[in-house]
């Protein structure tokens, strides 16, 4: 009796990893792992976002932080034939309120700092390819725009009316970078102080962050997205990123990220995009 049990209980244990087996034959490894989280909930998809920052004129050198027009079309064209499928924020955030599936190896583009140059060099690139870019802004850089900037150059900033005029674009989005906090002194960006209550940081990033809202607002722009300056974020800083309507939140933390729910839309991970590497085979693969 007892090796008819144990050829009952073998065959049983066959049975499981053969059907598990079936269940993942068509499908990564990653995919089988996001399709129920631990609480039950099927996986809306996975989604890695990009985060880009100056683009500058064809050829020119490069660094982490700066990627010149060719490179970015290479990167654009390395996504194309890759398979994967650039969304917008926007498209990302309703799709997921509704509870709908992302599409496979859906990507977001993002360029922070509000940079003068991705209009000049990164959108005719968004419209080549019918991609979206979201475009996150310091209100306080709008004084060193192309009319006051004593750097001039590469360091040249979106005033006003280049924020307006981006919005009206179909291929760009505008995100919140803060207004006077993409600083590394005395705060590193919305990082909280050592010593400071709840109660007084609450205030500073709510006041900051309804100033630039306020002045988007008087050109025309909305915005419910906020990349965190230097990916610098804290539990109150989500508590007031939720309490005026942002319902997403981007970091500089690095890896892809599997979406539930919205409540999976905060602190997402961004890969930066090093131009010193030769293309997107060095970013984590979905």
């Amino acid at each position: 009796m007892k090796k008819i049990r144990t050829a009952v209980f073998s065959c049983i244990f066959i049975s499981l990893i053969f059907l598990l087996s079936v269940g993942c034959a068509s499908k990564s490894i990653d995919d089988c792992v996001c399709a129920v989280n631990t609480d039950g909930r099927d996986c809306l998809g996975e989604l890695m976002v990009l985060m880009y920052h100056n683009t500058l004129a064809p050829n020119k050198k490069e660094s982490v932080y700066c990627i010149n027009q060719n490179h970015l079309k290479k990167d654009f064209e390395y996504l194309k034939t890759h398979g994967y499928n650039v969304v917008s924020c926007d498209y990302v955030i309703k799709t997921v309120q509704a509870g709908k599936k992302l599409p496979s190896k859906a990507v977001i583009l993002t360029f922070d700092d509000g940079y003068l140059n991705n209009i000049k060099y990164a959108q005719p690139l968004l419209e080549e390819y019918g991609y979206t870019g979201l475009f996150s802004v310091v209100g306080d850089y709008t004084r060193l725009d192309k009319t006051n900037n004593p750097r001039g150059g590469d360091f040249i900033y979106f005033g006003w009316q280049d924020i307006a005029d981006a919005n009206s674009s179909d291929n760009i989005e505008i995100g919140l970078h803060s207004y006077y906090l993409h600083n590394t002194k005395p705060r590193m960006g919305v990082s909280k102080l050592s010593g400071e209550t709840s109660e007084a940081y609450k205030k500073i990033l709510s006041d900051d962050t309804d100033k630039l809202v306020n002045e988007l607002s008087k050109i025309g722009v909305t915005s419910n997205i906020y990349a965190y300056p230097y990916g610098k974020y804290c539990k109150e800083s989500e508590e007031v990123m939720r309490s005026k309507g942002i319902v997403m939140t981007l970091t500089c933390n690095e890896g892809i990220n599997r979406i539930y729910d919205e409540s999976d839309l905060y602190l997402l991970k961004r890969y930066n995009r090093d131009a010193t590497k030769d293309d997107l085979s060095c970013i984590g693969k979905m």
